[in-house]
């Protein structure tokens, strides 16, 4: 266990020690973190081929909303067109305008279903952004 030279009952501390004794640790969540991005990312390639095998001549934009639906639990249209808005101004737009990909689309359900919750508490870290773009890169083919 890693002791640290701070006195636990210093009311100055504010939790140094506790975090010295954890920092061991911190690799399991950040293993469980990127393990829990890629099973979003292949779900959501494989929902995507689901949605493609039923509907081979649909567009691209209308086999990601559908993807949308699924994973949202038939949500009505508005919501599906709001978020694929929402998607198109976080990555398709910067730094050049684009058309949407399965990459895109993603990494916006990535962010906002599994990272919500550490958002609410800490904000988005870059490391966090950094692991779904690469694993969502690795994942999920370029021309989908």
């Amino acid at each position: 266990m890693a002791t640290s030279d701070k006195d636990p009952n210093d009311a100055a501390d504010t939790g140094g020690w506790l975090k010295d004794a954890l920092r061991p640790f911190h690799f399991i969540s950040t293993m469980r973190e990127r393990r829990q991005i890629r099973r979003m990312c292949v779900d959501t390639l494989k929902q995507y081929r689901q949605i493609e095998a039923q509907a081979p001549k649909a567009s691209n934009e209308e086999l990601y909303a559908r993807v949308f639906e699924t994973r949202v639990g038939g949500a009505h249209p508005g919501a599906v067109q709001e978020a694929m808005r929402r998607t198109k101004e976080s990555f398709a737009t910067w730094p050049v305008d684009r058309p949407l990909t399965l990459r895109d689309i993603a990494q916006y359900i990535v962010v906002t279903e599994s990272l919500r919750n550490d958002i609410a508490v800490t904000g988005v870290s870059s490391r966090a952004v950094d692991y779904v773009l690469a694993i969502a890169a690795d994942v999920i083919p370029e021309n989908l």
